[in-house]
C-alpha cells in the first residue's frame, strides 16, 4: 500500500500518519510508503500516475487547496483512491465531482480511519493492482500463479492458462514480486503466489488450476509458516 497525506497543519498530518499506519497494518496491508506533504504544490512536484493507491487531501490549505490539488491529480490518475480531510462539508459538491471516495471530518480518531478504509474497500482495489514487468508489459499482480526461471528467461503462469515469457533475471523477478507478502521463492528459480496454494505435500506445492511446483527441503518449514500466516491474514481481513 502506497499512501500520501497532504495537509498544511503538521499536528493533523502527524496524527493521520500514525493512525493510518496503525490501521493499515492491523488490517493486514503491506505498508510500502506513507508520504507526507505540507502543501499541494509540494505534492504535485513529485506526483505521477500510479505512484499512490490512496491519497488524503486536506481541503483548507494555504496556497493550492485540496480541491484544486485533487483536480490536478484526477487529470493524471483516474484510479487512485481520494479522501478529503476537513472540518466541514462545505465542499461536498466539488469533492463529488472529483470522484472522492470518502470525506473524513476533523478531529478524527482511530475508528474513523477504520470506517474510511472499510467504505473505500481497498481490498477490491488491491485485486486490481497492475504490475509492470521488466519487459515493460503489464498484468494484474493477483493473476500471477507462479513464475519460473530457466536459461535467462522467466515464464509467468497466469490464471486461465495464460503464460508470459520474458528475458530477465530471477533477481529482478524477486525484487518485483517478493516485496509483496503473498509472493515468495519456494525453490531456486520458482516464485509462488500464496493466494493460490491449495496444499503442500511430499516436497511439492499444489496450486490452483492443477499446477504443482517443487519445494526445496530446506525451505519447506518457511513455506508452511508463510502459508499459515497468509491464511491468518485472510481470516482477519
Amino acid at each position: 500500500m502506497r499512501a500520501a497525506i497532504i495537509d498544511d497543519r503538521s499536528d493533523d498530518r502527524d496524527t493521520l500518519f500514525r493512525e493510518l499506519d496503525t490501521v493499515l497494518r492491523e488490517r493486514g496491508y503491506r505498508v510500502d510508503a506513507i508520504d507526507t506533504f505540507s502543501g499541494g504544490e509540494e505534492f504535485l512536484s513529485s506526483f505521477e500516475q500510479g505512484k499512490y493507491d490512496l491519497i488524503f487531501f486536506d481541503i483548507y490549505m494555504d496556497g493550492m487547496n485540496g480541491i484544486e490539488t485533487a483536480s490536478r491529480v484526477r487529470n493524471v490518475d483516474r484510479n487512485v483512491r481520494v479522501v478529503f480531510v476537513t472540518t466541514s462539508n462545505d465542499f461536498a459538491a466539488e469533492s463529488y465531482s472529483l470522484r472522492a471516495d470518502y470525506y473524513l471530518l476533523k478531529p478524527f480518531v482511530h475508528d474513523d480511519i477504520v470506517k474510511a478504509l472499510t467504505v473505500i474497500d481497498m481490498a477490491d482495489y488491491e485485486r486490481q493492482r497492475i504490475v509492470r514487468l521488466p519487459d515493460d508489459s503489464t498484468c494484474l499482480l493477483h493473476d500471477i500463479l507462479y513464475s519460473e526461471y530457466y536459461n535467462h528467461k522467466v515464464i509467468i503462469h497466469l490464471k486461465g492458462a495464460v503464460k508470459k515469457t520474458l528475458r530477465t533475471s530471477q533477481t529482478k523477478m524477486e525484487d518485483l514480486l517478493c516485496t509483496n507478502d503473498f509472493f515468495l521463492t519456494c525453490t531456486k528459480g520458482i516464485i509462488i503466489n500464496l493466494e493460490y496454494v491449495q496444499r503442500i505435500d511430499d516436497g511439492m506445492v499444489f496450486l490452483a488450476e492443477n499446477h504443482q511446483v517443487p519445494v526445496s527441503r530446506r525451505r519447506m518449514a518457511d513455506i508452511r509458516k508463510a502459508h499459515a500466516a497468509h491464511l491468518f491474514r485472510q481470516v482477519r481481513a
